[in-house]
């Protein structure tokens, strides 16, 4: 039955997969992700979603410095060749509980400039309008990856996402202090087009800069956690 799910989200355009792995050594990805079970697993399941025709599959990694730059090189060999997009995503301050802290950033740049020493890279056109990661591919042929910058190239006037928790609130930035209620909406029992109207007025009035204008004046704002809504 699998499979033919599988089939049915690709005819939706539904069968897109994304995994979040630090790394590819044990301790360093129970130490970045706070977990009690090995790499292993995650590759097992990777190996699952591919084999029920889902794709693609991106694999995310947040990278550290200190901590798990090191796997850079690895997830990038271990990746190249497979088909999957591995995307490596900038270390950011999202909630308040990380300890975050401007030093631990690896920039893309040098994420970018690791990688193309060992695996030569070229850049590629994004795939639509308000992309977040910006893809490159080996020069090989053996694939493609990304990077997401939001710490060193912010991307807040092109971005195009909103997300939904399981509340009910609507949040307009991944470092949002506050969601907007659509529950009470839903349990009014307010139509589709109620609902449409009231999310396009929360998104045109969106004046999210955070990324933007992150330091000292934005270090003591409490952000909702991205464990609550999501990456």
């Amino acid at each position: 039955m699998l499979p033919q799910r599988a089939q049915a989200l690709k005819a939706a355009g539904l069968a897109r997969v994304t995994v979040s792995l630090d790394a590819l050594d044990d301790a360093t990805f129970q130490r970045m992700n706070d977990v009690g079970f090995p790499v292993a697993r995650v590759l097992d399941g990777v190996a699952a979603a591919q084999a029920a025709g889902l794709a693609p599959i991106k694999i995310n990694m947040v990278v550290q410095r200190g901590v798990n730059d090191a796997q850079i090189i690895p997830m990038a060999e271990y990746f190249r060749g497979t088909g999957h997009i591995l995307r490596f995503i900038e270390y950011m301050d999202v909630g308040v509980t990380n300890g975050w802290r401007l030093e631990d950033v690896v920039p893309s740049a040098e994420v970018i400039r690791r990688i193309n020493e060992i695996f030569p890279v070229e850049p590629v056109a994004a795939a639509y309008p308000g992309e977040v990661a910006e893809r490159w591919r080996y020069r090989d042929g053996a694939g493609e990856i990304g990077v997401i910058s939001s710490v060193t190239h912010a991307f807040c006037g092109d971005c195009t996402r909103v997300r939904l928790s399981t509340e009910g609130a609507l949040y307009t930035c991944l470092f949002a202090q506050r969601g907007h209620d659509l529950r009470a909406l839903l349990r009014q029992g307010s139509g589709d087009e109620e609902i449409a109207e009231a999310i396009r007025g929360v998104w045109l009035a969106r004046d999210d800069r955070y990324s933007e204008i992150r330091g000292a004046q934005t270090a003591a704002l409490k952000k909702i956690e991205m464990s609550y809504i999501g990456g």
